[in-house]
């Protein structure tokens, strides 16, 4: 067999081509340019990873591998593969089906079922050798999406031991010889098929520990990739339950367990301080954009999150700095998951590399638009980028628009080529603020179609809090009700924690009554809550700048169709931009 036969099999089944690399370090490069922040790899131990098999793609490259041995070691860790039909878009069924027809061989080692697409990895090196280079290109575009598919969980997702500490050292760890590795992979995969008593025996016998220490590691829970700084803080000093706290103080604890718990403590803790290392330069990078920040000294409300390239963002708001609400969605062509795209970004690195859609994360689909609401923050310019897209894998030409009330848009750039951020400087003017965003995608076909969203924060942002009317004020009225005081005491806090800055406090109304009178009565309300609060922060309302909007029915936020809607229009909102 021809060596680039092999070669490209694996690149595909892994996803793993030298293209991909090369343009993944590009848009590391380019993000560090923009925000002086060194990429950051969110892996589970020290040591560089050659490839998901442990294969040396450099090496087979050289000709310094037996290839035929390798393809053996590879079969055996692949096996045979079934994953759900559904997985899969259209297009790729249709394209595998046509390749079946033209190679009846290769009908041997694929098959697709009514609801499955099966690959035996043992028949499949026969098969695509008396393939033609084109037709050999298509089906590398289909298999990562299988590979990956059945590595998330599609192919028999009941295994006992999955998200244990078993799966991670016997089916994940990347450390030991490939023989090593192999035998790994298929004890584990051994284990699914053994009864429960079988099972925890031959975990005994292979670790050399007993029974009871099976049943304690069986309780410790798989380490999935650092997400962000306050969780890579837990792990600094990892603490397991008392129960194997306990077993590691007792005498009669084997040594083997002993070592075990104490390897994968050190695994954590390596992690989390490579990740915190990285940390650290992305929010100096943002304090030195924007010197006098609150919180530069003592941060507790910001934090720093990877996205799912090994690019780390700081965040000076914390988790209020995402999107919070999904306010349309059109998939577009194979768009899924909306939702997916809300709050903390919840995908880690090693996930992102999987070829599937999945309810973490939004497939806005191709030529779709994904329209968001951010509630309790808003999207502000800073010194530096002001938009960041949590995007899982290649970042995918996105437009990207603002809007104050949903329905007026500005158009403020695109995520394409490598940053996945967007500065609005040049398009909006000092002070101002939005609450709406709005993605686009540029039709731009990848393992899921269209752009692949995590997550939207707002890079600065300000505080946003909203206060409903009817608690403040009797109806068309603008003198405060005696609970206002317990309500506004409630957000100073919030407020304080910001450290200086400028406090806007804005008035809404509905639409009853001329555009004059709702005016009148909004900034007459606005000026009443201004004067309440800073009497009640006292020396602290020194520290912030204060300005009074009157904005009557200009800004609704929901459609003057009903009490209800009228209800949520008629209020006071608090905007605390940082100094």
């Amino acid at each position: 067999m021809e060596r680039w036969i092999y070669i490209a099999m694996v690149l595909a089944v892994f996803n793993f081509s030298c293209k991909d690399q090369e343009q993944n370090k590009k848009g590391t490069q380019s993000d560090e340019m923009e925000t002086g922040a060194a990429d950051t790899e969110i892996a589970n131990s020290e040591e560089d990873v050659d490839s998901p098999s442990g294969l040396n793609l450099e090496d087979m490259f050289k000709g310094d591998v037996d290839i035929e041995g390798a393809a053996m070691v590879f079969s055996q860790m692949m096996g045979t593969i079934s994953i759900e039909k559904k997985t899969l878009v259209q297009a790729d069924i249709d394209s595998l089906k046509s390749l079946l027809e033209q190679h009846p061989n290769l009908s041997q080692a694929i098959a697709v079922e009514e609801n499955t697409v099966d690959v035996d990895f043992s028949k499949f090196l026969g098969a695509v050798s008396e393939m033609e280079p084109q037709d050999f290109n298509t089906l590398n575009g289909i298999l990562p999406k299988i590979t990956s598919s059945a590595a998330a969980g599609s192919r028999r997702p009941d295994h006992p031991f999955a998200g244990t500490f078993f799966e991670q050292d016997l089916k994940e760890v990347s450390s030991g010889s490939i023989q090593k590795r192999v035998e790994n992979k298929r004890l584990y995969q051994n284990l699914r098929d053994a009864s429960p008593e079988e099972a925890e025996q031959q975990l005994a016998n292979h670790y050399g520990i007993d029974l009871k220490e099976v049943e304690l590691l069986k309780n410790i829970e798989k380490q999935s990739g650092i997400l962000n700084e306050k969780q890579a803080q837990k792990l600094k000093d990892p603490v397991y339950s008392n129960e194997v706290e306990m077993a590691l103080e007792d005498s009669n604890t084997s040594s083997n367990f002993k070592a075990l718990i104490k390897e994968n403590k050190e695994m954590q803790k390596r992690s989390a301080n490579k990740f915190l290392k990285k940390s650290s330069s992305a929010r100096e990078a943002f304090y030195k954009l924007n010197p006098g920040w609150y919180s530069e000294t003592s941060d507790e409300i910001g934090n720093t999150y990877a996205d799912t390239r090994n690019k780390q963002i700081y965040l000076p708001l914390g988790k209020r700095s995402f999107a919070d609400a999904v306010v349309d969605f059109d998939p577009g062509n194979g768009g899924q998951y909306p939702e997916g795209a809300l709050h903390e970004p919840d995908l880690t690195v090693e996930l992102a590399r999987l070829n599937q859609a999945k309810p973490e994360m939004c497939s806005i689909g191709l030529k779709g638009v994904l329209t968001l609401q951010f509630l309790d923050n808003a999207i502000t310019d800073v010194n530096g980028p002001d938009l960041y897209v949590f995007e899982a894998g290649a970042i995918e030409p996105t437009v990207l628009e603002l809007s104050k009330d949903g329905n007026n848009w500005l158009e403020v750039g695109k995520i394409e080529g490598g940053t996945a951020m967007v500065d609005i400087h040049d398009f909006v003017k000092p002070g101002e603020t939005f609450t709406y965003v709005r993605l686009t995608d540029l039709e731009t076909r990848s393992g899921v179609p269209g752009a692949d969203v995590d997550a939207v924060a707002a890079i600065g942002g300000a505080l946003r809090l909203n206060l409903d009317s009817s608690v403040l004020f009797e109806f068309g009225k603008y003198d405060l009700r005696p609970e206002a005081e317990t309500l506004l005491m409630e957000l100073i806090p919030q407020i304080e924690g910001m450290g200086k800055g400028t406090i806007v406090v804005e008035g809404h109304t509905d639409n009853v009554g001329s555009t004059q009178a709702n005016k009148q009565l909004s900034e007459q309300r606005a000026n009443s809550v201004s004067t309440l609060l800073k009497s009640l922060m006292k020396a602290s309302a020194d520290h912030f700048s204060w300005e009074i909007k009157g904005l009557g029915d200009t800004q609704p936020i929901a459609p003057n169709d009903n009490d209800e809607n009228r209800q949520k229009n008629r209020r006071v909102e608090l905007l605390v931009l940082p100094k």
